[in-house]
């Protein structure tokens, strides 16, 4: 669900939103109308989004407010994932949690700069004893930024319960009450799944698309299907919200067949754990070659996702002779706007003229097993639960390179990938790891090297051999020159790059003395601000040290002149 503000509502730091379950009264964490880019639940590439993204009209720095009293109870900052964030704890058992922020402010930042050069790391963790660090509703606590995995600047606004960390809708918690909805999610495309093996669904055994009309009362009514045996339903969705154009998530989707539910999910709640559960919600395959998320309303082995209700013929109905059916789709969003469409379903015993492509593989997994596979000196260990459902799987290991099945299966858990390289001819051993390499790839993984056996593992299929990465990192466009005087600056930066294994680690040093160099892989810059105390007036003699992940190391010297 998109949410939003009317236009032209200001809402201030100091608006309150009055939390659902125990009466707690949160502000907005910023002061300006609320945007949101992402909403809880939503579908992303590898998992369901877990807070609301706010917008920040596209700026970086904006104060961001303690909605509520409580104590810092965990720092990061990470290359990574939610990038510089911060944890506070609520007397009511809540933690709420800031993601991709710039800056921190006050007590917290100096922490933070001081924990940054007793470590000398850029990337760090800190969880401060309870009341250490004390906040109060209103305070500045950070500003908004662009760090870690953002694709844009905004802040990443999360409810966690404290104790089970379990991932709570912030609509659910009173958020909704500063935001505007009225806007129902959206259907981009509707889809019927053969499921049985007999199964058919106008004349093809195939996933077929369905067109659709809008009816006088507002609801959808799509073409019929005429088919026969276990069928089921996929569907593309999305919703908005008044004033905004983002796609987003649908809070609530019910199915049901004649009046019976079949397939149901409410995103409220749920746990780190579940978050991977897309890519067995979604069909994966089509999701890889479209990358539509066309939502399967239905599943082939039950999965431990709490949000979904599923009935015991796993969403799945069968179409007999004789009788016609009604299914039907409802998606909600958190304000009760609804969008309802019907399908109706009659037997057919027309013959398909589109067959399903019979399955081929050397192996059949089953996904509640383990397994331990051998080849020319290769071997692959994969745990039980490894995948959502059951399928056949191909390996071959040809010239060295193990072909491991087509990324075309999602995985769920780790599979390691041993290589016995007794016998192989590699130059350089101390450069060289095993990466994944179809696609015209080249992907980096940490290689634990035990004599002659080499492990990796990985959550994913493809090709995969030993490569070299004998380059060290670039270090370049350096924003002066060498011997410039910088009186007026507030900071240096230059661009790092490595394109084969990766970037390890980043230190830079003023006059000997280590400096904090911020890093966003997005943009490849490292940054320091003189903010930090570590330039003289005079003479600055700068050295920057980049090494990749097997080691290599590149070296950038320079001087500049400061009054």
């Amino acid at each position: 669900m998109k949410v939003n503000l009317l236009t032209g509502v200001f809402i201030s730091a100091f608006s309150t939103i009055v939390h659902a379950q125990s009466q707690e009264v949160f502000n907005s964490p910023l002061n300006i109308s609320i945007h949101a880019s992402g909403n809880f639940g939503e579908l992303r590439g590898t998992h369901f989004h877990t807070g609301l993204d706010i917008k920040t009209q596209q700026r970086i720095g904006l104060p961001v407010y303690a909605p509520a009293d409580g104590f810092v109870s965990r720092i990061k900052v990470s290359t990574w994932g939610y990038g510089k964030a911060l944890y506070i704890d609520h007397p009511n058992g809540q933690t709420t949690v800031y993601g991709h922020l710039d800056s921190y402010a006050g007590d917290i930042a100096k922490l933070v700069l001081d924990r940054h050069y007793s470590e000398n790391n850029f990337e760090i963790e800190i969880f401060p004893r309870k009341n250490e660090l004390a906040v109060k509703k209103g305070q500045i606590i950070a500003y908004t930024g662009n760090t870690g995995g953002s694709g844009g600047p905004h802040l990443h606004y999360e409810f966690r319960d404290t104790k089970t960390q379990n991932i709570i809708n912030p609509l659910r918690e009173g958020l909704d009450k500063l935001l505007t909805d009225t806007q129902a999610p959206t259907i981009n495309g509707l889809y019927v799944y053969p499921v049985g093996s007999d199964a058919s669904a106008n004349e093809n055994e195939t996933p077929t698309q369905l067109s659709y009309v809008t009816q006088k009362d507002g609801s959808l009514l799509a073409s019929p299907v005429k088919g026969r045996g276990d069928l089921s339903f996929g569907i593309d969705i999305h919703d908005t919200a008044n004033f905004n154009t983002n796609k987003n998530g649908v809070y609530m989707v019910e199915t049901s067949v004649n009046g019976k539910p079949l397939f149901s999910y409410k995103f409220d709640l749920f746990s780190f754990n579940e978050t991977g559960f897309v890519n067995a919600l979604v069909d994966y395959e089509r999701y890889l070659s479209t990358k539509k998320k066309v939502q399967r309303l239905f599943y082939d082995k039950p999965y431990a996702l709490s949000v979904l209700t599923v009935d015991a013929n796993k969403g799945v109905f069968n179409v007999k002779s004789g009788q016609n059916y009604n299914y039907t789709i409802v998606l909600s969003d958190y304000h009760g706007n609804k969008t309802t469409i019907k399908i109706p379903v009659e037997y057919s015993s027309a013959v398909a003229k589109t067959k399903k492509t019979i399955p081929t593989g050397e192996y059949k997994i089953n996904s509640d097993r383990d397994y331990i596979f051998e080849k020319n000196k290769v071997t692959v260990s994969i745990p039980a639960k490894a995948f959502y459902n059951d399928f056949l799987m191909d390996m071959s290991v040809d010239n060295e390179v193990l072909k491991l099945h087509k990324p075309v299966v999602p995985v769920a858990k780790s599979m390691s990938i041993t290589f016995d390289t007794s016998g192989m001819t590699i130059a350089n051993r101390d450069k060289s790891f095993i990466a994944r390499v179809d696609g015209g790839k080249r992907d980096y993984f940490k290689t634990t090297k035990k004599g002659n056996l080499w492990t990796i593992y990985t959550k994913s299929f493809g090709d995969y051999k030993i490569i070299a990465d004998e380059n060290a990192p670039t270090i370049d466009k350096a924003s002066f020159t060498e011997g410039q005087w910088l009186s007026n600056e507030s900071e240096i930066s230059f661009l790092v790059r490595d394109d084969i294994s990766g970037i390890d680690t980043i230190n830079g040093y003023i006059n000997g003395n280590w400096i904090l160099l911020d890093f966003d892989y997005k943009t490849r810059k490292i940054l320091h601000k003189f903010s930090d105390g570590k330039v003289v007036s005079g003479r600055n003699d700068v050295v920057i040290k980049v090494k990749d992940n097997v080691g290599n190391e590149g070296v950038y010297e320079s001087h500049f002149f400061r009054g």
